[in-house]
């Protein structure tokens, strides 16, 4: 890729040879040969460019040392480092390598629907009934059921296991060992309650005939699992992003473009708004909801619902103003048991001072 390309695609300022092909995007510490492209997105970074290997570099506009051009060829100057990440990661970004057509070893149902571009790996297993889209790419030993949907340009990574009648829109990236469409942890009578745990207890589970819809442009992190609803949908918005190692309990609704950071946990039924930011860690009590644009701090515990554009932090979670107003007085607590000690001490040596007078 030329640089002059890769500058129009950033719509950033190229000074110097715009016609440099590059083959790689490195940092500039790890530039090997002349085609690499130095990525200095930080003040060290663009520290580095002085003794980089590269003839091309793209520099954050804000970083940018004086020095910065010496030595190299093209120089590509972008104003927003992070949206300049995502779009120079996609253009270098070659895909799994996997070629298209269906893998000998895979186990594709008679009835299920394989769409033109698709790529199906190794010991893939693909039940009865469901629809492949186009140039869907499905990596080695995954698990699709049956009457499952996956839309076109769909990424699912080796080990992914999609249960029956889910549906996954277009441009869904599944990361490896994620789980969609497990049961959900639901029983009867209801467990939470001690008057209901009791010896003798006969505990019965309540089955899960729902599914799980996910919407286009959804990332799904490794190891993650989105159980399916008990009667109707567990449903995924459009545009969401869920990190590794999440959980999103039976019969949840997650809205558009919400972020679900590494370790998060969402009991059942709870309904997220669109544009929600969940830190790692947060757990999520069930039947709550969080309106739009609320923002919950990494480690919190919502047991109650949190307002439309609310912060919250803490455990229990509660607005941040308060939750950090509760964390500087408890760290007063000892200096002011301190002073009331004191206080006591010299109040019993007046009163014994009294009785004497006395």
């Amino acid at each position: 890729m030329l640089t002059r390309d890769i500058a129009q695609a950033l719509s950033g300022r190229l000074e110097g040879d715009g016609s440099i092909d590059v083959e790689r995007l490195v940092h500039p510490n790890r530039a090997e040969r002349p085609t690499d492209l130095a990525l200095a997105m930080s003040a060290d970074a663009a520290g580095a460019l002085l003794n980089t290997k590269a003839r091309a570099a793209v520099i954050c506009d804000r970083h940018r040392p004086p020095s910065a051009s010496a030595g190299l060829a093209a120089v590509i100057t972008v104003g927003e480092g992070r949206t300049a990440l995502a779009v120079l990661t996609a253009l270098f970004d070659r895909g799994p390598g996997q070629e298209e057509g269906v893998h000998p070893t895979a186990v594709v149902a008679a009835d299920a629907e394989i769409a033109a571009g698709a790529s199906i790996g190794a010991y893939v297993v693909i039940g009865r009934g469901s629809r492949i889209g186009p140039r869907t790419t499905i990596m080695p030993q995954a698990t699709i059921g049956s009457d499952v949907t996956v839309g076109a340009d769909g990424l699912l990574h080796s080990g992914v296991r999609v249960g029956d009648g889910c549906t996954l829109g277009e441009r869904v990236i599944v990361h490896a060992n994620a789980v969609i469409g497990a049961d959900g942890f639901s029983f009867a009578p209801d467990l939470m309650t001690a008057a209901a745990f009791t010896a003798g207890l006969t505990v019965r589970r309540v089955h899960s005939l729902g599914n799980v819809v996910v919407g286009d442009d959804v990332e799904i992190g490794a190891c993650t699992t989105i159980d399916r609803a008990t009667l109707e949908s567990t449903r995924i918005g459009h545009g969401t992003k869920i990190d590794d190692h999440c959980h999103i309990g039976h019969n949840v609704t997650i809205g558009e473009s919400c972020i679900l950071c590494g370790m998060v946990g969402i009991s059942g039924s709870v309904r997220l708004g669109d544009r929600v930011r969940l830190g790692g860690g947060v757990g999520i009590g069930d039947h709550v909801h969080v309106g739009d644009q609320a923002v919950v701090a990494a480690g919190s515990g919502v047991g109650t619902n949190v307002p439309a554009g609310e912060f919250v932090s803490g455990y229990p979670a509660l607005p941040h103003w308060r939750s950090a107003e509760q964390q500087v007085y408890l760290g007063r607590q000892r200096r002011l048991h301190d002073r009331v000690a004191a206080m006591v001490s010299r109040l019993d040596a007046l009163e014994e001072a009294l009785n004497l007078k006395k």
